[in-house]
Parts: structure tokens; sequence; C-alpha cells
């Protein structure tokens, strides 16, 4: 009766530790995990579907000892499972294979392994079948680990032109290889020792974690390459934008100089001794009119378009004397417009919002600091946007970095501050 039941207690080992494997790497790809807490049919779903892969593992080595239809089966059903109740994604499809692929590498070593334990120590049936469990536990256990390091540290998306077809061969036709070589090589097996299926197994393995590797990094490249292009989009766009709105402003002044010549004239042909209307005219075409915060003309246009939505009260900028012309106007408008972004994005959320723009020249060293109130808390790294990608700061700090600059960030109590350093670049 006790070797019944610790029968039972080492299959249900298997089968546990063979589907919660599984189920972990496709649970870290997952896409919109709010949504799949917020379904409890999906939940109840998932819960079944999983059951029923824990079934098949158990069913399908039954039916007709075909270790081709299991692999087969059994790989089908794990990628169904992933693509639509999980990721939707085909680099979700390519971890699954390649998880797929080393879970049946590591277990047949486990059996090699275990079997040859079993010839030399003239160990029990039950003992060997004990350690056969133990070392696939054990194999599936390490394998998932190195996935869940794969997939936190390394996953990253597919560009549209981005083609991973052929990489999803290797791991499909590694499973090929192992199964062909099992079923083809009992001479070479009864000759040589089956320990040498651990070896090519262990070759295999090899082979598609350099493959792995080598994908990742054209992987990365590429998705590199696609944040690059979308900046220089976005910074291209940004700097016609201002383009347009100092042409826009050009006119604006021409405008604005006729109308003022034409209300002094009108002011002493009417005499309005008594009334404020023109005076209230005059204050109004000066608002229409741009700020002047600094030499830098480029610097000037996105000052005026951004503290605009600011009070006066809650700005303070002295940039006077502060030489920027060494900057390009692509680099002028990444850097300016995507901090102030930032400090009125802060301003949103804060009820007493202060912003300061302080530049000076330090010897050598010309130097720009901006700080503001905020209510959160900054983590370098990270954005506290609603959709944003937190790449801002980022661009910033590249394109600081072209002109030999620093940039630092921090916050002290409720004020983030964020600092520009550049050496003098004449």
């Amino acid at each position: 009766m006790r070797k019944i039941i610790v029968n039972y207690l080492f299959s249900f080992v298997d089968i546990a530790s063979l589907t919660l494997c599984s189920w972990y790497p496709v649970s870290l790809i997952a896409g919109d995990k709010k949504v799949i807490q917020n379904n409890k049919l999906l939940r109840v779903m998932k819960v079944v579907v999983w059951l029923g892969f824990a079934a098949l593992t158990v069913l399908l080595p039954m039916f007709g000892h075909n270790d081709l239809l299991t692999m087969v089966v059994l790989s089908m059903y794990y990628i169904i499972i992933g693509y639509f109740l999980y990721h939707r994604d085909r680099v979700g499809v390519l971890y699954q294979l390649g998880f797929m692929f080393f879970m049946y590498a590591t277990q047949m070593i486990s059996i090699m392994a275990a079997t040859k334990l079993w010839q030399v120590l003239c160990l029990e049936y039950l003992t060997h079948f004990y350690i056969m469990i133990l070392l696939k536990a054990f194999q599936l256990v390490i394998v998932t680990f190195l996935f869940r390091l794969l997939i936190r540290k390394r996953f990253v998306s597919v560009q549209p032109r981005f083609k991973i077809r052929g990489m999803i061969l290797v791991p499909v036709i590694s499973m090929i290889l192992i199964f062909w070589f099992t079923i083809s090589a009992d001479v070479f097996f009864i000759r040589f020792g089956y320990e040498w299926l651990i070896v090519y197994c262990a070759l295999i393995l090899l082979i598609n974690l350099y493959c792995l590797y080598f994908w990742y990094d054209v992987s990365k490249t590429q998705e590199l390459k696609y944040k690059l292009e979308l900046t220089r989009q976005q910074n291209e766009l940004t700097h016609q934008f201002y383009a347009d709105l100092e042409s826009n402003y050009a006119k604006s002044r021409k405008v604005i100089h006729d109308i003022r010549n034409h209300l002094q004239m009108i002011e002493q042909s009417q005499k309005f001794t008594e009334s404020r209307y023109v005076e209230d005219v005059y204050q109004m075409l000066n608002a229409l009119g741009m700020m002047y915060y600094t030499d830098n003309r480029m610097l000037n246009i996105i000052l005026n378009d951004k503290l605009k939505r600011l009070k006066p009260e809650q700005v303070t900028c002295h940039l006077q004397g502060v030489g920027l012309d060494f900057l390009s106007e692509m680099d002028t408008t990444t850097i300016f417009a995507n901090l102030l972004d930032n400090a009125l994005e802060a301003a949103r959320e804060t009820e007493h919002f202060q912003l300061q723009i302080q530049g000076e020249q330090i010897q050598d060293f010309c130097v720009i600091k901006l700080s503001n109130t905020t209510n959160g808390k900054y983590v370098p790294g990270q954005s506290h946007k609603t959709g944003h990608e937190g790449i801002g700061l980022e661009n910033v700090r590249n394109a600081v970095e072209k002109y030999h600059g620093a940039l630092q960030t921090g916050q002290k109590g409720q004020t983030f501050f964020v600092t520009l350093l550049f050496p003098d670049n004449n």
C-alpha cells in the first residue's frame, strides 16, 4: 500500500512539474494582464485548458506508445493555449517552441541518465523510476528559470519588417532530429552506449541556445533602429512645427505693428481721455507678441510656445547671456521641448506649481537647470504618463551627449530638477 502511495506521489510530481513549468513561461509573456484579471470566464477557461494539458501528458504516451504523436499533439496544444489565451504574438510562439524543445531534450537526457545509473549501480526498477522523475523535474525547473531570464531581460518586440519564420524552424528541426536519432540509432547505442544520446541532446541544446542568443541580438538591434527612426521622424516634425510657428509669429508682429499705429491715430483723433479702451487693446496686442527669454532664436520660440500655458507668476526664467548657439535647431527642439513637456505634465497634477529655468556661464561650461514642483516621485527610467514609453529623457540625454555634455536628474522633496552641463563648444 505504501509503495502505491509513493508511486502516485512521484507520478503527481512528474505531471505537476511539467504542467506548472509549461504554464509559467507563457504567463510571463501574457498581454493585457488587467483584462485577464477582470475576466472570470477567461480565468476559468485557462484552468480547464491546463488541466487538459496535464491530462494529455498522461494519456498521449499511453495511446499507441507513439512518441512522434505525443510530441506533435502536445506541442500544438501548447502553442494554441499560449497564442489564443495569452499573448497573440509571434515572438511568444517562438518562445513556446523553444521551451517545448528544451523540455523534450532535457526529459530525454533525464531518462537516459537514470537508465545509465540503473545499469551501473544495479538499482531496483522503482528506484530507477523515482530518480528519473526527480531528474526530469529538476532539469525542467532549470529550463523554466532560464526562460524566465530570457523573457524578462531580453524580450524584444518584433518590427513589421523583421521575420522570425526562419528562427521558428530551429527548435522544430531540433525536435525532429532528436526523434529520428532516437528511433533509428539502436545499433549505435548498442555498440557505444546510450550515454551518447545525452551528449547528442546536449549539443543540440547548445546549438539552440546559440541560435536564440544570435536572434535576440539581431532582434534587439532591429528594435533600436526602429526606435531611432521614430525619434528622428518625431524630432523632424517637432522642428517643422516650431519653424512654422516662427513664421506665424513674424507675420503676427507685422500686423500688430500696423494695428498699433492705427490705434495711436485713433487715440489722437478721438482723444479718449476717460476711456481705458485703447489701453486694453494695447495689452491684448502685447499678449499676442513673443516674450524675450534668450538670444537663441529656436529656444525662444519653444519657450514662448510652452510657457504660454502657465500663468506668469508660475514661471521664473533667466537665460540671458547664456550662449547656446552651438546647439543645432533639431537638438535644441529635442532637449527643451521634451523637458518642458515633462514640466507641463507635472503642472496638471500639482496645485501650487512653480517652474524655474536658470542658466549661467561658469568659466568654460554652460549650465542650465530646470526645476519644478511635483506631487509624484521620480524613478529613473520610468514614466508616470499614461500610455507614455518613457523615452523623452533618454532622447534628451542622447542629444546632450552629442556635444560632450552631461545630464543630471533628481528630486529633492517636492522639487524635480534637471541639470544640463555643456563644455565650451567653441
